[in-house]
């Protein structure tokens, strides 16, 4: 055999020719949630006795070498599987975002760069967002949310009631933007507005922003008539719409403010800028006939409504006879003598009967179907 042959196929046998290491993909993209762990796989054939090396590229930084750890970054780990060698980061932080660099040190150096992405969930940055906001009625305001996250989160702004918001000539139930510019800001507006920030990475996260809408106060009764039993407990209502909360008191055209006591109790039930005001008078007399005023004051201004109270005379076996003094005078008579007319709780004479006389007679059948005021 030639000699030439012979030493050809000893080198070959001694891998002399041997295949070089090869990669067997491309660079990967890597995606993780802070906090959590990532893996950059780098995938080699015919390896041989060559070794493979993780570095930082930005810092340039040689985190393995083969199975060895080199940096003293705890959090990074190696490990091989056939082909494959796998870098981890644990708990990863977002300063690990950046280019992995995987090498072989061949002559010259092969290498894959792997790029590891970071992101961050929403969070709403309170120093720079609006806390609670003022304003006055018919006035503009802006109100301001930041959020930091990775990515960039985008900002949402709705009404905690889910209601509407005036922004320029349109209302709108949504908003986006990290300015929310109100326009013509009414009571109604008063409450919650939500500033949401979301960028595609879970959770998403909200702050919550009162709204307090100053407003003069406004009063309003319903029922302007209200009748009741002598004896019985009377219950008068206002509606009233302010803020701040108002003063809220009663009067009596016999009495400048009335105070509260055991002939009459005065409470108040309020939410957001609704109140509801409640005269209770207990023991009903013909002293307390007559009109209500349900006065409600603060700084912006004061409002008052009106109610009468009158009280009712029911027929048995006599006749009962309404009086035009005042206040009225109940007289009764034998039935024989003084047959007796039902009153047309309806009719316009009724209704003036009572607002001159504030005493108005009811048979049987009408008390069975007079809405009185409740009581307690």
């Amino acid at each position: 055999m030639d000699r030439k042959f012979i030493i050809f196929a000893a080198l070959l046998s001694c891998g002399v020719y041997a295949k070089e290491p090869r990669f067997v993909d491309e660079g990967s993209n890597v995606t993780v949630v802070v906090g959590r762990d990532a893996t950059l796989t780098c995938r080699v054939e015919d390896l041989n006795d060559y070794k493979v090396a993780w570095l930082r590229v930005d810092t340039q930084t040689i985190l393995t070498i083969g199975p060895h750890v080199i940096t003293k970054n705890h959090r990074v780990g190696v490990a091989r599987s056939a082909q494959a060698w796998a870098l981890t980061l644990r708990d990863v932080r977002p300063a690990d975002g950046g280019e992995y660099m995987c090498q072989v040190n061949t002559e010259p150096m092969i290498t894959r760069t792997h790029l590891l992405q970071v992101v961050v969930p929403p969070d709403i940055v309170d120093s720079g967002s609006s806390g609670e906001v003022m304003v006055r009625e018919g006035e503009n305001v802006s109100i301001h949310c930041a959020a930091s996250g990775v990515p960039p989160p985008t900002i949402m702004w709705r009404r905690e009631d889910a209601g509407v918001m005036r922004i320029g000539d349109q209302n709108v139930s949504k908003w986006s933007g990290v300015w929310l510019n109100l326009t013509a800001v009414e009571r109604a507006m008063s409450g919650a507005l939500l500033c949401i920030a979301s960028n595609g990475v879970p959770p998403s996260v909200s702050k919550r922003i009162p709204l307090r809408v100053l407003c003069k106060p406004s009063a309003v009764v319903s029922q302007k008539m209200i009748g009741g039993y002598l004896g019985q407990t009377v219950l008068l209502k206002c509606q009233i719409e302010a803020y701040p909360t108002p003063n809220v008191y009663w009067t009596h055209i016999n009495i400048n403010r009335i105070q509260n006591g055991s002939k009459y109790q005065t409470l108040i039930k309020s939410n957001s800028y609704k109140h509801t005001a409640v005269l209770k008078i207990d023991d009903v007399s013909r002293d307390d006939i007559g009109a209500y005023q349900c006065v409600a004051e603060n700084v912006l201004g004061t409002a008052r409504d009106d109610i009468t109270l009158y009280t009712l005379a029911t027929t048995t076996t006599s006749t009962t006879v309404v009086t035009t003094t005042r206040p009225a005078t109940v007289v009764t008579e034998p039935a024989s003598t003084q047959p007796y007319t039902e009153v047309d709780t309806s009719s316009e004479e009724y209704v003036k009967d009572v607002s001159n006389d504030y005493v108005v007679v009811l048979s049987q059948h009408q008390m069975q179907n007079l809405e009185l005021s409740p009581s307690l």
